[in-house]
C-alpha cells in the first residue's frame, strides 16, 4: 500500500517537472525567437522604361510559431505589386517553420535614364518586430536595340585616320563580330560627319551566326576642303532598326600649303628679254613665301619686273625678291623684263646727232687761239693770235675771205704777220679788222693765220678776243660762211 503511494507522487513529481519545462520554453521562445531570412530571385531584371521587372520573393520563418511579414518599398519612383494582390498590401502569412514565396513586379514612374537601378525592398515581422532590408536590381534598357545584343564588343569598332590629308583618299573600317547564333540578314552601316557633312556614306552587309568581319569605305576628299576638326558619326541598323549606342570618333582635317611655279617661259629679241613665271599654292589655306633670283648690279639697272621687286644681299651676292601671299589654288605671273635697248637708243641717238653735226658743221673751219707773249706793270702787253683753217672734207673750196676783229684796247702790228699777210688791216669804228684774203684750199688741207696785238694798257683781269669769220664757195659757187671760236685770256 505504502509503495503505491510512493510511486503515484514520483509520477505527480514527473508530470509537474515537465509542464515546468514546457512553459520555461514557450516564455523564451515568446522574448525572443529565431531571426527570419529573406532572398529574391530575379525573373525579369532588364526591362525597357514602359516594361515591368519580375522578381520571386521567398520569406523563412524558423520560429516555431506561425508570423506574419509586411513588405514595403521606400522610393516612389517605383511602382509594386505583388501576385497575390494582398500580399504586398495586407501581408504574407508565413507558418512555424515554414517559407513563403510570392511574385513581385516593379514598374518605374520616373524617366530614368538607361543604366542599373537598385530598389530597395524592406521586409519586416510583425509580431516578432524585426526588419530586414534587401536591395533589388533592375536594368533599364533603352527602347531602342542595344549593340551589344547584337555585336561583340571589340577593342575599336570604327577605325578613321586621326588626321586626314584632304589630297588623298582614306579609308574608314568597321570591325563586326555577330554574338548570336542567328543570321543578322542586313546590316547596315551609315557614317556621317557632323560638323562639317564631308562624310557621307553607307555600308550595307549581312552577317553569318558568330562570324566576324571587317568592312570598310573608301572616302575622298576635295583638295580644297579647308582645315576643320570633326566628328564622325556611326549609327548601325539591323532590319531597319537602329542599335544603340551610336558611335563617334574624331577626325581631323589637316592644312597644307606650297607656292611652286607651274610654267616658265622666256622670249626676247633685240636686246629686250622677257622673262614670265607662274607660281600657284597647291594649298588649302593661305600662304606666304619669298621667292628669289640672283641678279648683278649692272644686270639690275636694265631690268624692270611685275609685280615690282626689291632687292637683297646675302653673302657678298645680290638677289631680286618678291614675296608673294597667295590664297588656296590662287596663281600669280612675276614678269621680268631685262632690256638693253636704251643703250641702243643711247647709241643710235649719238650716231644721229653725230650724223647731223657732221652734215651741218661746216667742212672748212676757222680755229681761234692766242697766248700772251709780253707783261708790263703785272698785266698782259702783248698777244698772239693764232688762226687755223682746216679743211676736213674731201673736197676743195676757193675763194677765202678771214676776218679776226681786235678789240678798242688793243692795236695790231703791222710788222708781226706771218707767211700769209692779211689783205689789209682797216677800223671800222669799233675796233681793227685784219682780214685775208686766200684763193683755194685742198682737201684735208690746214692753213694757218698769225699776227700780234699790243694792249694799250696792261690787262690785268680777263680779256676776251672775239670770234673770227670765214666766208669759201665751192667750185660750183655755193657760199659757206662759219665762225671761229672766241679766245679767253687770263694773266
Amino acid at each position: 500500500m505504502c509503495m503505491a503511494k510512493s510511486v503515484l507522487s514520483v509520477c505527480l513529481l514527473a508530470v509537474v517537472a515537465s509542464l515546468f519545462l514546457a512553459f520555461s520554453a514557450a516564455a523564451q521562445g515568446d522574448q525572443g525567437s529565431q531571426s527570419f531570412s529573406v532572398s529574391v530571385k530575379a525573373i525579369n531584371d532588364s526591362i525597357t522604361l514602359d516594361g515591368q521587372a519580375a522578381f520571386e520573393l521567398t520569406v523563412r520563418n524558423p520560429g516555431n510559431y506561425d508570423e506574419k511579414f509586411r513588405i514595403s518599398v521606400s522610393d516612389i519612383e517605383w511602382s509594386v505589386q505583388s501576385d497575390p494582390l494582398y500580399y504586398y498590401f495586407s501581408g504574407i502569412d508565413v507558418p512555424a517553420f515554414s517559407s513563403q514565396k510570392v511574385k513581385l513586379y516593379f514598374k518605374p514612374t520616373a524617366a530614368f535614364p538607361p543604366g542599373l537601378r537598385i530598389v530597395n525592398l524592406d521586409a519586416s515581422s510583425v509580431r516578432g518586430k524585426q526588419s530586414q532590408a534587401l536591395p533589388v536590381y533592375v536594368n533599364i534598357r533603352s527602347n531602342h536595340q542595344l549593340l551589344q545584343e547584337y555585336l561583340a564588343a571589340v577593342s575599336r569598332i570604327v577605325e578613321i585616320p586621326a588626321q586626314i590629308d584632304p589630297r588623298n583618299e582614306f579609308e574608314v573600317r568597321v570591325n563586326l563580330i555577330n554574338r548570336n547564333p542567328k543570321n543578322i540578314s542586313q546590316l547596315r552601316v551609315v557614317l556621317s560627319s557632323i560638323s562639317t557633312g564631308l562624310i557621307r556614306k553607307e555600308i550595307v552587309t549581312n552577317l553569318e551566326p558568330l562570324e566576324s568581319k571587317t568592312v570598310s569605305a573608301k572616302v575622298q576628299l576635295g583638295p580644297l576642303t579647308p582645315p576643320a576638326k570633326d566628328t564622325l558619326k556611326v549609327v548601325l541598323f539591323v532590319n531597319d532598326q537602329p542599335l544603340e549606342p551610336t558611335i563617334f570618333e574624331k577626325f581631323e582635317v589637316i592644312s597644307y600649303s606650297e607656292i611652286k611655279p607651274v610654267s616658265s617661259e622666256k622670249k626676247g629679241s633685240l636686246f629686250r628679254w622677257v622673262n614670265e613665271t607662274t607660281y600657284v599654292n597647291d594649298g588649302n589655306v593661305k600662304s606666304t613665301t619669298v621667292i628669289e633670283s640672283r641678279s648683278g648690279f649692272f644686270k639690275s639697272l636694265f631690268t624692270k619686273s611685275t609685280p615690282k621687286s626689291y632687292s637683297i644681299s646675302r653673302g657678298g651676292d645680290s638677289y631680286e625678291a618678291w614675296e608673294l601671299s597667295l590664297g588656296p589654288q590662287e596663281k600669280i605671273t612675276l614678269t621680268s623684263v631685262e632690256s638693253y635697248r636704251s643703250i641702243l637708243y643711247l647709241l643710235v641717238i649719238a650716231l644721229v646727232f653725230l650724223g647731223l653735226y657732221r652734215f651741218f658743221q661746216s667742212p672748212v673751219r676757222l680755229i681761234k687761239e692766242a697766248n700772251a707773249i709780253s707783261y708790263k706793270e703785272g698785266g698782259i702787253s702783248e698777244l698772239k693770235v693764232i688762226l687755223r683753217i682746216k679743211n676736213s672734207s674731201s673736197d676743195p673750196y676757193v675763194k677765202l675771205t678771214v676776218m679776226d676783229r681786235v678789240p678798242m684796247i688793243a692795236e695790231v702790228e703791222h710788222d708781226s704777220m706771218g707767211t700769209l699777210k692779211p689783205a689789209t688791216i682797216f677800223n671800222d669804228g669799233k675796233g681793227s679788222v685784219v682780214k685775208w684774203e686766200l684763193e683755194s684750199i685742198d682737201k684735208n688741207e690746214e692753213r694757218i693765220l698769225a699776227y700780234k696785238i699790243r694792249s694799250r694798257l696792261s690787262i690785268l683781269g680777263t680779256f676776251v678776243l672775239p670770234k673770227g669769220s670765214l666766208r669759201f664757195y665751192t667750185e660750183k659757187n655755193v657760199k659757206f660762211v662759219t665762225h671761229s671760236n672766241t679766245v679767253t685770256i687770263k694773266p
